[in-house]
Order: C-alpha cells, then structure tokens, then sequence
C-alpha cells in the first residue's frame, strides 16, 4: 500500500488535468450529444496514441533526468511542457508544412486554424521529410547505445555482444545510418529524393552534434548534468530535441483521426504530461538501476520506431501508412519483455 501511495502521487496531478481536460471538451462539444461523446471518445484515444508511443521516450530521458536538481526536474515537468505540445506538435507541423508546401507561415497557419481538412492535405505532403527527420535522428540513438565497445551489461547477448564489438570501428553508426537513408532514398522518385535526403541528414546531423558536445564534457549524461547545473535550459533542449523525433509520428498520425486542431492539443498535450510525470518518477525512484533491463528495451523501441518512420517514407508514395498502433504496440511489448526480465533478474539476484 505503501508503494502504491509513493508512486501515485506523481501521476495524481496528471490525472487531475485530464479529468478537467476531458470535462472542458465534453462540456464544450455539447455535453450528452452526439458530438459530444464523440469529441470525448476522440480525446481519450488521441491520450492513449500518445502515452504508447513515448513510454520508451520516458524510459530514456529518466536516466539524463537523473543529473538534474529536484527543481530543473519541475522546470522540465511544468515548463517544458509548453515546448512539445505548442512547439513540436503545432508549431513544428505548421513550419514543416510551411516549406514543403510552399506557402507562408500565415497561411500555413491559417489552413491549421480554419481550414483542418486542407492542412491535413499539407501536412501528408510534408510527411516524408518530416518521417525522415524523425526516423534518421532516432535512428542514431538507437545505433550509438549498442555500438558501444565500453558497453558491459547485455540483455539480448548474442546480439549486444557482437553490436558492441563492431562499436570499436569508429563511425560505424554514422555510415550505417547514411547507408540506410540512401537504400530509402533510392526506393524513392526523383522529384522527392533529394528532399528527403536533406530532411534525414539534418536528423543525423543535430544527433552527432548532441553526442560531439556531450563528449567534450566528458560523457553524455555527465555533460547534461553539468550543464544543467548552469542553467536548466540547457538541459530542456537536450531533452526536448529527443521528445520532438518521437512526436512527430504521433502529431501525424492525430490527424488522420481527426482534423480538430483543439482536440488533438488537447489529447496530445494531457499525454505529454503522463509521460513527463513518469520521467520524472523514474529519475526520482532510481528505478533503472533497478530494473536493468528496462533502458535496453526502451532503445529497441527507439530502433523500432525510427525504422518505421523510415519505412512509412518508401511505403507512402503508394498511400500505404504505416499504423501509430503498431508502433505503440512494439515499443509497449519490447518494454513489457524488459520490464519481466529486469524482475527475473532481481528475484535472483535476492
């Protein structure tokens, strides 16, 4: 009881939020009509969508979490909340569709305000260099925690063995990702490849240029927790930079459920919350050093993840898509596996 009663008290100001979230939209679509039940309905899946998707995003910032004073975590728990919810998943679309579909951000704007079904059109146009961006980046993540010669804990260990031993040549990560964007931009027509080329490579580009920093201080997670130590905004755009490859499928993926602007910030936004309350319950709880396996599973997902998004740009120039619930699917099963095996392990080691 007791255990339960600690761990709820961080996902009691989430659920509060949406309780008053869910009753705003209710309330505000017509109550106990039609439109009603079907606003509130739409905004509890658009919630679902969003924690299954970033689960393992929890899993990976909770450790970077762990160098950051109680109050950088609440800055990165209230404010840091403003960043992926307006920013990524409004204000990043509507400059992505900006570009793609030629036109300016007013009227980009716009179209997202009074025009949905037309900015929805945008949006499909601007999917495959924003997938690409998406995939490329997490990608990355994925193939530098495994390519890792210093990496000593295993939990798949036929394979993490031999990933860790490649992790010796230098650069190995970098050239199979580049390998990979070029097998998809290949598969792709002229007219869209270099496009989409560009949008990949700038993924690539802002994650080596994460992982150059972070070694000039020294390591990742120790370069994070210094910096933060100066300033916790240093530490919310590490965090956030990582938050914005894993929306992006999901931001998609909302408007194809819906094209109400108000309902997919809304949903979204009360599941960006859940998932920065469990970030911050991890780091506090120490429970990765706990469960050992749990950040294993979580880059799997990751690696999942961001080959679909990349798959999602060869199969989309025949209308096919791949489904957000597959990819929820994935990465909560992967976490599941994890999360067993962590418990197993504890069990024996006790």
């Amino acid at each position: 009881m007791s255990s339960l009663l600690r761990y709820g008290r961080y996902v009691r100001f989430p659920l509060i939020c949406c309780a008053f979230g869910l009753a705003a939209v209710f309330a505000s679509h017509g109550g106990l009509s039609p439109a009603g039940l079907q606003a509130t309905w739409i905004t509890l899946v658009l919630l679902a969508l969003e924690i299954s998707l970033s689960f393992d995003n929890a899993v990976v910032n909770a450790r970077v979490l762990e160098q950051l004073t109680p109050g950088q975590q609440r800055f990165f728990l209230s404010w840091g909340l403003v960043i992926p919810v307006f920013g990524v998943r409004f204000l990043g679309p509507l400059l992505l569709v900006s570009l793609a579909g030629g036109i300016g951000l007013g009227e980009a704007l716009d179209a997202a305000l009074h025009h949905p079904e037309h900015y929805h059109e945008l949006l499909e146009l601007a999917e495959p260099r924003i997938l690409a961006f998406g995939g490329m980046f997490l990608l990355m993540v994925f193939l530098r925690y495994f390519l890792d010669e210093a990496k000593t804990l295993h939990w798949v260990g036929v394979l993490e063995q031999r990933l860790s031993r490649a992790g010796r040549v230098p650069s190995l990560e970098v050239a199979l990702a580049l390998l990979i964007l070029m097998v998809v931009a290949w598969a792709l027509p002229a007219t869209l490849r270099s496009d989409v080329l560009f949008a990949g490579l700038i993924g690539l580009v802002l994650q080596i240029l994460s992982t150059s920093l972070a070694d000039y201080f020294g390591g990742e997670e120790a370069a994070v927790g210094r910096l933060a130590a100066q300033s916790g905004f240093a530490s919310l755009v590490y965090l956030e930079l990582l938050d914005a490859s894993f929306s992006l499928d999901g931001t998609i993926g909302a408007f194809a459920i819906t094209t109400d602007l108000g309902l997919i910030l809304t949903g979204l936004g009360l599941g960006a919350l859940f998932i920065r309350s469990l970030t911050v319950m991890l780091s506090r709880e120490k429970a990765l050093d706990h469960l050992i396996y749990l950040e294993h599973g979580a880059h799997y997902a990751i690696g999942a993840l961001g080959l679909l998004m990349l798959t999602g740009v060869v199969i989309g120039r025949w209308g096919w898509h791949v489904p957000e619930w597959l990819s929820g699917l994935i990465g909560v099963v992967l976490l599941l596996l994890a999360l067993g095996d962590s418990l197993r392990h504890q069990r024996r080691q006790a």
